[in-house]
């Protein structure tokens, strides 16, 4: 009797899927926020409400520095490129300003960005419902610390113990 060759199963057929199609956003720098949080359709309370207006507006605060910062920074960009080819008829304490003013507007730009970060995370807390919980405990947050920082995530207590 001869030999019979092994029988090989058929490779399952992965189903088909789509490619997500993304909205209509205007692209951001690298390094920027994607996307803001969406509302909930759920109500807030009067308090909840407050924050999330309060954190919406410092949200707007920053994305308008981070635009003007951006535009500084384009200015500079296009009067470099505008400037003649040799730096050596620059003197070089100009040319020492704009790269201190640049290093400046970048170290700015990401702190601002920082904060973007953290109002957006404490907008989408309160989407959660976990916005007044301290991340580390658990516990809430005094509203006199939400009120002077509404982004804040950890309680008095742990900010202490971190910051030790």
């Amino acid at each position: 009797m001869a030999a019979r060759p092994p029988v090989r199963k058929k490779a399952k057929k992965k189903p088909e899927t789509r490619a997500k199609t993304k909205t209509a956003v205007k692209p951001r720098a690298a390094g920027r926020i994607a996307a803001r949080p969406k509302p909930k359709p759920k109500a807030l309370s009067a308090e909840m409400g407050m924050f999330r207006e309060q954190l919406l507006a410092e949200m707007a605060r920053l994305e308008g520095e981070l635009d003007e910062i951006e535009r500084r920074t384009a200015r500079l960009d296009e009067s470099d490129r505008a400037s003649e080819l040799s730096a050596y008829e620059d003197h070089p304490a100009d040319l020492a300003s704009e790269t201190f003013e640049r290093e400046k507007d970048l170290a700015i730009g990401e702190s601002v960005e920082h904060l973007l970060h953290k109002v957006i995370g404490a907008l989408e807390k309160i989407d959660r419902g976990t916005y007044g919980r301290c991340d580390a405990c658990g516990r809430p947050i005094k509203k006199a610390r939400l009120k002077a920082l509404p982004f804040a995530t950890l309680c008095l207590e742990c900010q202490d113990r971190l910051e030790r």
